[in-house]
């Protein structure tokens, strides 16, 4: 089982039960647990300028490398998704032949 699975049961239910004691966020439990973590967030925008779209992210980057992120549509209702989370992404690098060679 990866970390960002283990911490997406955490944060989850944590939003879900809505519980806040004293202040602390969700993300000093992660790290109370002893999950180490990078946290970024962004927006995407649609390729088309004219169209009025844009989606926001925020992701957790854990040491063995899996993700948990979670994304909001700005200005609606709903607020942020539950959290999902992705296993280690595989990095390439380029050959001397131009093709790609996993290095993972």
């Amino acid at each position: 089982m990866f970390d960002a699975e283990v911490a997406v049961t955490l944060l989850n239910r944590w939003n879900r039960n809505r519980a806040q004691p004293e202040g602390h966020s969700a993300l000093v439990l992660l790290h109370e647990g002893n999950l180490h973590f990078k946290r970024g967030s962004g927006d995407v925008r649609a390729a088309d300028p004219a169209a009025d779209w844009r989606l926001s992210i925020e992701w957790l980057k854990f040491s063995d490398g899996s993700h948990a992120l979670r994304v909001a549509v700005p200005n609606e209702q709903g607020g942020w998704s539950q959290w999902t989370a992705t296993e280690p992404i595989e990095t390439h690098e380029m050959c001397a032949s131009g093709e790609y060679a996993d290095v993972s």
